[in-house]
């Protein structure tokens, strides 16, 4: 039965010769659009230039499209704050990068504020950051770019600067510094409508930092009575006692955590954590040693899987009725015990990132009320303590420096006085320590692991990448054979 799909086979090794070849086709053929293109552009602003006798945008992740049927003799620029430099007009059309806002009227169009622009009766939303265009999928992109490069088709398009109308007829100003414009009687969030939200009275929601205070944010927004993500009206009333969550670790930063300290509950993005599970209680606000933010309640510790989107319990909870402080970035006090973070990666030869992984450590053989913290050293880079003969480093770095883990367990007094000595500490010097062994991991019982797990797609793409091989190498076998 396999012969008889030979064709197909051959076919696939046709397509992945074909892209092979383009790729070094593209490689080798110089710049975009024309090999002379940099050298001999007229640039007008960054984004906008023209090339023997035409007008080009640049699409940021794309590269530099022509702006079709524009002018060069009478393209202008679109006057206005940095922000709106991928806006441009000739006689006829106002451009986005290299497509049309329609019916917006060259001679009259202005820009208004946050990326809106409007001629008094059509007004547009256009970010100045380009966009992933989620209709064209990488297949799709990959055989129209091989096709462009073989000079079959027009460039394809997977990058955008995202456009939305708002309702004709408006007379809108900009709100707040970000995305926001309004009506009499609507307010705008990068164009798209907040429903019910009362456009005079329309604020952002505050980020709660560990350290630095608060500032406005960017993401969560209030009307005095509804709350909002960007555009979105969730099912919660506004609170005093909200604020969005301030991190420092780059991971855990990746999505932003709406927190009620009166009700305990908890948004992250526009989704909510089961309320059922509430009151929800954060551990740790920095989040230097972690990959995930995490959450005592009442039958366990809780994190957001930002790879399949929902909230997972990742086991118990782990100090009981105790309260906990955070004595130290990531390390806490609950009763007489000591915790910390640390963060692992598991990374496959072929298959790559497999999980990321945030552990709850439990410090051994120490008690919370016999630890000293030393006078002197460096508070950004981190802490020295002592508990009778044994020493600790409590970081402040993180695991973007390399330092995985919250507490380490220094090898005698010389080196604790080293570090709290030490005025122009470097982050080397710290990793030097460790790998000389002078600075080493604490014996510690894991508690709890929160776990995100990339391996899904990863094994299930090598899995069908084997298969096709192994298919045909047996359909070769077997028709050598049959000519045998």
């Amino acid at each position: 039965m396999l012969p008889k799909y030979r064709y197909l086979f051959f076919a696939a090794a046709a397509i992945l010769v074909l892209s092979a070849g383009t790729l070094l086709f593209t490689l080798l053929s110089g710049s975009d659009p024309a090999p002379d293109f940099e050298e001999k552009k007229k640039d007008l602003n960054g984004i906008f230039s023209t090339y023997n006798g035409k007008v080009y945008a640049l699409v940021p992740s794309n590269g530099y499209y022509e702006v079709s049927g524009a002018r060069p003799e009478t393209f202008r620029i679109l006057s206005g704050e940095y922000r709106d430099s991928h806006i441009g007009y000739d006689g006829r059309y106002v451009y986005a990068g290299n497509l049309i806002l329609k019916d917006l009227r060259p001679d009259r169009t202005i820009a208004i504020g946050n990326n809106y622009y409007t001629d008094g009766t059509t007004t547009w939303y256009c970010s100045g950051i380009s966009e992933t265009d989620e209709s064209l999928g990488a297949l799709a992109y990959t055989i129209q770019f091989t096709g462009y490069r073989w000079g079959l088709n027009a460039k394809p398009q997977s990058y955008r600067y995202p456009s939305v109308e708002l309702p004709k007829g408006g007379k809108y100003q900009p709100r707040l510094g970000q995305d926001i414009a309004v009506s009499s009687r609507q307010a705008f969030y990068k164009g798209l409508p907040m429903p019910e939200a009362d456009p005079g009275q329309l604020r952002p929601l505050m980020i709660q930092y560990r350290e630095r205070g608060e500032r406005p944010g960017v993401d969560y927004f209030t009307d005095g009575k509804r709350v909002y993500y960007h555009h979105q009206l969730l099912s919660l009333a506004y609170s005093p006692d909200l604020y969005e969550l301030g991190i420092e670790g780059d991971l855990p930063s990746r999505n932003t955590y709406l927190l009620d300290h009166r009700s305990g509950r908890v948004y992250v993005d526009d989704q909510p954590f089961d309320p059922s599970k509430a009151p929800y209680r954060l551990l740790g606000r920095s989040l230097i040693h972690s990959a995930h933010v995490l959450f005592t309640a009442k039958d366990g510790l809780y994190f957001y899987n930002a790879e399949n989107k929902e909230t997972e319990r990742a086991g118990d909870h782990p100090f009981g009725q105790q309260p906990v402080e955070e004595m130290a970035p990531d390390v806490f006090r609950s009763g007489d015990k000591i915790y910390y973070l640390s963060v692992s990666e598991s990374w496959g030869r072929k298959t790559g990132l497999q999980n990321r992984r945030t552990h709850l450590q439990e410090l051994d053989g120490v008690r919370a009320s016999e630890l000293r913290k030393f006078p002197g050293g460096n508070p950004a880079y981190g802490s020295v303590w002592q508990s009778g003969h044994r020493y600790f480093y409590f970081d402040a770095l993180g695991s973007s420096q390399l330092m995985q883990s919250a507490l380490y367990e220094i090898k005698d007094a010389s080196v604790a006085r080293q570090l709290t000595a030490a005025a122009d500490l470097r982050s080397d010097d710290l990793r030097d320590l460790m790998d000389s062994g002078a600075l080493k991991e604490a014996g510690s019982t894991t508690v709890v692991t929160a776990t995100t797990d990339y391996r899904k797609f990863g094994n299930l793409a090598y899995w069908i990448i084997g298969g096709i091989v192994l298919i045909l190498l047996l359909s070769l076998t077997m028709k050598n054979k049959k000519k045998a």
